[in-house]
């Protein structure tokens, strides 16, 4: 009986996480640069290819796994690299809010020390971390500040701090570990929006 009630639980947050993961990126679009990108049955080069895109494709978002992202490809849904996707716009989602830093006042410029974190806990703001959020110092980013970041091309929202991020320092949320130990530390330039 408890096993029973234990995986009806987590059928249930699976099918929650799935269906946030979604609206996330339900309105992104992207630009394929690859010259021919596959688009496979699932998120991973293991699965099956069902088709490819060209350099140039725009395509639609509907989510994203590890390092790729879900994508619509002749009215089906697959899987792409997001190595070889540029984002280019949400309009969902305030919390992940997406665009081109000339769409916004860019208010200062900055060079910053930028690390990875990821977990599914609450931050300092009582929001849950998405991919699209930093944590920063809130006396240098205040929160709530739209930060354009040109090594991702998308805009993030400041709304988490940390122990260790004082100054210019930002914690960039990744949704795993793998991508955030292939963040590392790197100094980033960013773009304060007003």
């Amino acid at each position: 009986m408890i096993k029973k009630t234990i995986l009806k639980f987590l059928l249930v947050l699976t099918v929650i996480f799935s269906i946030g993961v979604t609206n996330i990126f339900a309105d992104s679009t992207g630009v394929v640069t690859a010259s021919k990108l596959n688009v496979r049955k699932g998120p991973s080069t293991k699965y099956s290819t069902m088709g490819s895109l060209y350099k140039n494709k725009s395509v639609t978002i509907l989510g994203e796994s590890n390092g790729w992202y879900k994508v619509k490809l002749n009215g089906k849904e697959g899987w792409a690299s997001k190595k070889y996707i540029k984002v280019s716009g949400n309009s969902s989602s305030s919390n992940t809010s997406q665009s081109n830093s000339n769409n916004n006042n860019v208010v200062r410029t900055m060079n910053v020390v930028s690390t990875a974190y990821t977990g599914y806990s609450t931050t300092s703001t009582g929001q849950k971390p998405v991919w699209g959020t930093i944590a920063v110092d809130p006396k240098v980013i205040p929160y709530g500040t739209k930060v354009y970041i040109p090594a991702f091309g998308r805009t993030f929202i400041a709304n988490n701090t940390g122990g260790a991020i004082k100054g210019n320092k930002i914690d960039i949320f990744m949704n795993s570990k793998k991508e955030c130990y292939n963040w590392g530390r790197r100094t980033i330039e960013i773009q304060i929006l007003g």
